[in-house]
């Protein structure tokens, strides 16, 4: 896996040094299409996990994308930048729809009302909550205090880690739709190609 990996960084790198290549098209080719690494011999337990996700959120499998090192092979995270795909390493899905979005912010501003208090902790939460929301990004990790949902989602995650996906952690996240997924990930290669990377 290791050659696979590289060759892969590789041509990724000359990608993003490729001026007649477009963030968008980089964004689409490597990550919402193609792959993914931990199943590039074994494509059919993609799709079975894609439908295990797609299920959960009544959505079809074509809304549900593996994104991170576990797609690429490496990391494109500020804080992990070039990091290979390894043991430790979780399998991050995002799952995009509007309908699975609303449906969720539908109910927040309802549990919202009924918060009297918060810690400071809480407090901090739900500002990070804030700001990934505004990028129409839903965080389960930051959702507010003991939301209901928060609680169905880390079981749904827990219960398909470790298992027959794969001996990881596998985690989710909700985007709006394909133009938040695009535009955050398209201010991340911006700033990497402003780097030129060889």
């Amino acid at each position: 896996m290791k050659e696979i990996i590289e060759n892969r960084k590789s041509a990724f790198k000359a990608e993003l040094n490729n001026d007649l290549i477009s963030d968008t098209v980089i964004i689409r080719k490597n990550l919402l299409h193609g792959n993914p690494i931990i199943y590039y011999e074994d494509e059919e337990r993609y799709f079975f996990l894609k439908q295990k996700v797609a299920n959960f959120f009544n959505v079809s499998t074509t809304k549900v994308v593996m994104v991170g090192s576990a797609k690429l092979g490496f990391s494109i995270a500020p804080k992990k930048i070039w990091n290979d795909f390894n043991e430790e390493s979780d399998i991050d899905i995002v799952v995009i729809s509007e309908t699975v979005f609303d449906e969720y912010w539908q109910e927040l501003p309802i549990f919202n009302i009924n918060v009297k208090a918060r810690s400071q902790q809480e407090d901090k939460n739900y500002r990070e909550f804030l700001e990934y929301f505004l990028k129409g990004w839903i965080r389960p990790d930051l959702f507010p205090f003991n939301y209901t949902k928060k609680n169905e989602w880390f079981e749904f995650f827990k219960s398909i880690s470790y298992g027959k996906y794969g001996n990881y952690k596998i985690a989710g996240a909700i985007f709006r739709n394909e133009y938040f997924f695009e535009q955050y990930h398209s201010r991340n290669i911006s700033r990497l190609r402003l780097e030129n990377y060889e």
